[in-house]
């Protein structure tokens, strides 16, 4: 199966996104419905934190296993498969999300307390498409991934 375009892959971003908004939308109404979250700094935004991180952990990682595909990515004509082509498990999936949370966090990391320009970084995974042969993005190249067109 042919590499995925880095025009492909960057319209898939921009779909996920305005889909993103809906689903971060709904759950965090909820989220701050039930514990009466404003958002002020202490151990309510902590959990609020990690409850949005499992809400994007189970959305990608159930949609990226065994074969299945987001919205964006059925549109798009492409799918997220193993370094052999195989359909990923849902631990290679979940491997997947958070190699890419972990990029952009280590950018946001450097940007905030190391020096500014480093949050230049956050781009660096997206960056990497363009060099790669197979257009794989560093999270990808980290989880043993790929995206792929498929045609038809």
């Amino acid at each position: 199966m042919p590499p995925a375009t880095p025009w492909r892959r960057m319209m898939c971003v921009a779909y996920e996104c305005i889909l993103l908004f809906g689903v971060l939308f709904f759950f965090g109404y909820g989220f701050s419905a039930l514990a009466q979250f404003k958002g002020q700094p202490g151990p309510v935004r902590w959990a609020f934190q990690g409850f949005v991180f499992l809400v994007l952990a189970a959305y990608f990682g159930w949609s990226w296993s065994e074969g299945r595909r987001t919205l964006p990515m059925k549109t798009m004509m492409v799918s997220v498969v193993t370094a052999e082509g195989a359909p990923l498990s849902r631990g290679r999936a979940f491997a997947r999300f958070v190699a890419a949370c972990a990029m952009l966090l280590l950018a946001a990391a450097a940007g905030s307390f190391v020096h500014g320009a480093l949050w230049l970084l956050i781009l660096a995974p997206f960056l990497w498409v363009l060099v790669d042969r197979d257009h794989r993005a560093l999270y990808d190249v980290v989880a043993g991934t790929r995206l792929v067109h498929l045609k038809g």
